[in-house]
């Protein structure tokens, strides 16, 4: 049985793309192709497959690792706050890049290609690491990068190899053996989203082209780290301009963030939790500010998991700013840490209308909106917070529990479906000059 034909019995919801099947196929009788959500998934041909049954051996959803737990936990800064401020992860990569070229290795990451989208490839400069810095919310494809891995290993060059989870994992069950000169960084992953919803994103933004773009930031931290911008920068008519929004209010950063547009897989990760079998993990340390304030100027603090001790060789540490932590206290507050990524709800209605949607956009907004009732919640919350600010205010500034023991009111105790009956603001119960606001519910 190959492994185009065991896609089909488990629905394709375990395949992770990470095309170690199509690289290691001797006939090159293996392509991939996208699927009707934009998703690439192993295509045999069968009429030049010789059922070798290589296919099946380096598929890392047939032979999943075991869980791992990592040896240290740290939150992390580079001293270099410019190098920073361009990266995620505290800035964390840059450093075990650097540390690589100097030595004289080579570095694997994403980055965009010409359109728009994203793949692995490689650098040997630090000009040409650039590219590969920051988050990009899209799944990268891993196009020739195992194949260029494995000749630069043969070569006997350091290799840093950065991916998702999954890639980790197909590139060890690619490789099929050890190489010291080999150290991997994997990210800690909640899902990586379709690049078909990403591309008629793009397409209806920049109606001038993508050939027009100039720049993708899907975390500008202009407004801070965790108030970070989604910016995309782009020509028109020899004008330039620039498309910023807050992440939680930009429409492809909702799908993505409100797991929507996440691939299948991503649902049923067999590579999480240490399973990728990577060096080092690296993350944003999210909560930060709750568990360690003294680590937090809003810049960006990373997250590093040292999972063996290659990967505790591979960091400059003299460079940065550290203190250690548990995975207990890291997984309080990433998503990513957790065993399963839960799919929304809407996430079938969405890719069943995504083709004959005009609009992506308006197809996110539909999808995304509440239900009904929870709107209703929702303004009935937002009511009681304006009353309760209000009554803040006519308290001349006091705090909550005060304006609630002057008035004989908890705001809070107020029912989410109880109906506001009168409002009267200047109530002479206690007199003409200290009167009261009152506001009477059923």
């Amino acid at each position: 049985m190959n492994i185009e034909r065991l896609i089909k019995l488990n629905g394709g919801g375990y395949c992770t793309a990470c095309s170690s099947c199509f690289h290691s196929c001797p006939k090159h009788c293996i392509t991939m192709q996208p699927d009707s959500e934009g998703f690439l998934f192993p295509v045999v041909n069968e009429k030049d497959c010789i059922d070798c049954g290589l296919c099946e051996k380096v598929c890392h959803e047939l032979h999943p690792y075991e869980q791992r737990k990592p040896l240290n936990v740290y939150a992390a800064i580079n001293n270099d706050e410019e190098i920073r401020l361009k990266s995620s992860s505290g800035g964390i990569f840059y450093l075990l890049a650097e540390k690589t070229i100097l030595e004289g290795g080579v570095v694997f990451g994403a980055r965009f290609d010409e359109e728009w989208q994203v793949m692995l490839d490689y650098a040997e400069t630090f000009e040409s690491v650039q590219p590969f810095m920051g988050s990009k919310y899209v799944q990268a494809r891993t196009a020739t990068a195992y194949k260029d891995a494995e000749t630069f290993l043969k070569q006997g060059r350091k290799v840093l190899f950065s991916g998702s989870p999954c890639q980790i994992a197909g590139l060890y069950h690619y490789l099929r053996k050890e190489y010291d000169n080999l150290t991997s960084v994997d990210f800690v992953c909640h899902g990586v989203p379709s690049p078909k919803v990403w591309q008629r994103y793009l397409d209806e933004v920049v109606t001038s082209g993508k050939q027009a773009i100039n720049d993708v930031k899907f975390r500008n931290k202009s407004n801070g780290w965790k108030k970070f911008n989604f910016v995309l920068s782009y020509n028109h008519e020899e004008k330039s301009y620039s498309l910023c929004s807050w992440h939680q209010q930009n429409h492809y950063m909702r799908a993505f963030l409100s797991d929507m547009i996440l691939r299948p897989s991503c649902h049923n990760c067999r590579a999480k939790q240490g399973r990728s079998h990577s060096d080092i993990t690296i993350a944003d340390f999210w909560g930060i500010n709750v568990e360690m304030p003294e680590m937090d100027d809003d810049k960006g603090t990373g997250l590093v998991l040292v999972n063996t001790e290659k990967g505790r060789q591979a960091l400059g540490w003299n460079k940065v700013i550290k203190k250690e932590s548990s995975i207990d206290v890291a997984s309080k507050y990433n998503a990513g840490l957790s065993p399963l990524t839960k799919p929304h709800p809407k996430r079938p209605e969405f890719f069943a209308a995504l083709d004959s949607s005009p609009s992506v956009i308006n197809l996110i907004d539909k999808s995304l909106r509440p239900p009904f009732k929870k709107r209703v919640r929702m303004v009935l919350r937002n009511y009681k917070q304006m009353i309760k600010r209000m009554l803040l205010t006519l308290a001349g500034g006091g705090n909550e529990e005060e304006v609630n023991s002057n008035n004989a009111v908890n705001m809070n105790s107020i029912p989410y479906d109880s109906k506001i009956r009168s409002i009267n603001f200047r109530n002479k119960k206690n007199g003409w000059k200290s009167y009261r606001m009152e506001i009477n519910i059923d």
